[in-house]
């Protein structure tokens, strides 16, 4: 049960995203979530019109308070494009438990709301293209101070995107967030070699 909040708009969207986050969009039903969050039925409907709405809004809070965290790490001082960008990896890294711990939001629903729920697919879509720009803008300027083209700022944010989620699987598959940690990692030694920097290490825990 959500405690210590006092809104009950605010209750059930927490409760929204640490439901689905878990089990999922369809084994999470509306009664669940009222039950979970602590509020009447009447509080629910007064707050949200239907589950999509409510998804919808979950998922917007969620990426909106990722993000904040992110953008507020200390990598963002860095004058050096370079180093910017290799610190910014590293924070995401060291974050990763506190923004990903028990999984994504957007990737634990993606797949199962594609064909079904329009609505819903396409705001995370949305979402998605979001986070991936807002990656772009701090890794394309390493590769313009380097003079790289043969990948784009876009490739980065693509590729770095889609170490985090399959990142976020395995580690949920094997019950250990070190996975995580590890895939974002590789991710930026393989940043650190495309920049051709020198003593660029490669941390992992597995062999």
């Amino acid at each position: 049960m959500v405690k210590h909040k006092t809104n009950t708009k605010e209750k059930v969207i927490i409760a929204t995203q640490e439901l689905m986050t878990s089990r999922g969009y369809s084994a999470t039903t509306v009664d669940e979530i009222i039950k979970y969050a602590g509020v009447s039925k009447g509080g629910f409907y007064h707050a949200f019109k239907s589950k999509e709405e409510l998804t919808i809004v979950a998922l917007e809070d969620y990426e909106e308070k990722g993000w904040e965290i992110v953008a507020n790490g200390a990598y963002a001082e860095i004058e050096d494009p370079v180093e910017r960008a290799l610190a910014f990896v590293q924070f995401l890294e060291e974050k990763s438990g506190e923004l990903w711990a028990h999984g994504c939001l957007l990737g634990s629903i993606s797949i199962e709301v594609a064909n079904s729920h329009p609505s819903v697919i396409n705001r995370i879509d949305e979402l998605f293209d979001d986070f991936e720009k807002g990656i772009e803008v701090i890794l394309a300027p390493a590769l313009e101070t380097k003079k790289i083209t043969e990948v784009s700022g876009k490739d980065l944010s693509i590729h770095l995107l889609a170490v985090i989620e399959g990142s976020i699987i395995t580690a949920k598959s094997h019950r250990n967030p070190r996975f995580l940690q590890d895939g974002i990692a590789r991710f930026r030694h393989y940043l650190g070699l495309l920049l051709k920097l020198d003593g660029v290490e490669k941390k992992s825990t597995h062999q």
